[in-house]
């Protein structure tokens, strides 16, 4: 079993297909990462986001927890850095799932929309 990063609109957009494998995305966060910075852009780790009842679920007892909502984020940054590693030698492992999520953001900016990763495990 292996983690997968997957995008989360504010709202669903009728017609367009969410769905991205992020396996490899996942497994190259890392490297991607470190393009990410070397490029002026934000990091790919850096939208990720987990709704609080799922933090809940994995830690029990969170009475004396404070968590924090889901945070949204702007496509327009999404796309920046998926635009800008997608040009990069790092980025052939994934280019699959980075050319979904320029889809689907793309679509998501058409929208106005926030977004996040989430992480399935």
């Amino acid at each position: 079993m292996s983690a997968a990063y997957y995008i989360v609109l504010e709202r669903s957009i009728d017609g367009l297909d969410t769905f991205m494998n992020g396996k490899r995305l996942a497994k190259n966060i890392e490297t991607l990462d470190a393009a990410a910075k070397k490029l002026g852009v934000r990091r790919l780790s850096e939208f990720v986001s987990v709704p609080p009842d799922e933090i809940a679920e994995l830690l029990g007892d969170t009475t004396d927890l404070e968590l924090k909502p889901v945070e949204q984020f702007s496509v327009q940054d999404g796309l920046a850095t998926v635009r800008a590693l997608l040009a990069q030698p790092e980025a052939q492992p994934v280019i699959d799932d980075l050319k979904d999520c320029e889809r689907i953001l793309t679509v998501a900016a058409e929208h106005g929309l926030g977004w996040h990763f989430q992480i399935d495990i």
